[in-house]
């Protein structure tokens, strides 16, 4: 018998998968495990590539959306400021405009409204 049948036995699993037989290692364990950790390795490159590409989508993505934000804040502003120019136009042309003032738009319903809505009225009222 050999030193290694004369202490040999029953296997042990340790840490980090690891087989003892008595307190020798296996080669085809050393193997193995080589090939589990060159698996893992090239796992975790795939995963932090695909990481890093995921991480550069949401930055394009990102910069498209600012850019459309900035374009529609633009274009908020310039409608502000045409609607300001327009209720300031409105404001100006009140007083002066006759169909503001025409009876037709009160909720009285006399005669005397009715012959005011002629065009001959309607001109000598914008006069």
């Amino acid at each position: 018998m050999s030193d290694c049948d004369s202490s040999c036995q029953p296997p042990q699993r340790l840490t980090g998968g690891q087989q003892l037989w008595g307190g020798c290692e296996f080669p085809e364990d050393e193997g193995r495990r080589m090939k589990r950790r060159e698996k893992n390795r090239v796992a975790a490159q795939k995963s932090r590539k695909r990481q890093t590409q995921r991480a550069d989508q949401l930055h394009e993505a990102c910069e498209l959306l600012e850019q459309r934000n900035r374009k529609l804040r633009k274009e908020v502003d310039s409608l502000s400021k045409e609607q300001h120019l327009l209720m300031e136009a409105l404001r100006a042309h009140e007083p002066l405009c006759p169909i503001m003032h025409c009876p037709f738009s009160s909720s009285s319903s006399s005669s005397s409204s009715s012959s005011s809505l002629q065009p001959g009225n309607m001109a000598a009222r914008s006069v």
